[in-house]
């Protein structure tokens, strides 16, 4: 997991090595609270962001998931949310794996020794197939959220530019 603001570049330098990850980071830096929902198809199904809406919810009602294939930017446009991280490797799984989704949920562990992160309007964390993670918890300032996911498949990241996911 790599949480960051967007404004701040320096914090954030080495990922701007991989044209992928910068063409990722240039689609947030053109998105505002007037931007479209919907999905923006920017490399297919490769490669695409959808900006959308919800209501955030109570912990208890919040659940743990996770890809296989996809890497999660997500940013926050407006609004605000805690979301929680773990190692998928210390999770257990809840449900079976959608495929074609690339989606699968985990039970909440009894213990949470992971990391929390306040996702604020102007950040963005990115989430790889290794990390578990909580969306939606209410913050206890904000009920709803803007937000924008850009979806990035594992293996645009390998190649000439490889970053070894």
């Amino acid at each position: 997991m790599i949480f960051v603001k967007l404004n701040t570049p320096s914090t954030y330098t080495p990922l701007l090595g991989h044209p992928v990850l910068v063409e990722a980071l240039s689609f947030l830096h053109q998105i505002n609270d007037k931007t479209s929902l919907g999905i923006t198809e920017l490399r297919g199904d490769k490669m695409f962001a959808n900006v959308h809406t919800y209501k955030t919810k109570p912990e208890s009602a919040c659940r743990f998931e996770g890809h296989r294939n996809m890497i999660d930017v997500q940013y926050m446009i407006k609004g605000g949310e805690f979301i929680d991280w773990y190692l998928k490797e210390n999770l257990v799984a809840d449900g079976a794996y959608d495929e074609e989704k690339d989606f699968q949920f985990y039970k909440n562990p009894s213990k949470l020794s992971g990391t929390r992160i306040a996702l604020k309007a102007g950040y963005f964390a990115i989430f790889f197939p290794e990390d578990g993670h909580r969306p939606q918890i209410n913050d206890g300032q904000n009920d709803s959220v803007l937000k924008a996911v850009v979806k990035i498949h594992r293996e645009l990241l390998n190649g000439p530019y490889n970053i070894g996911i």
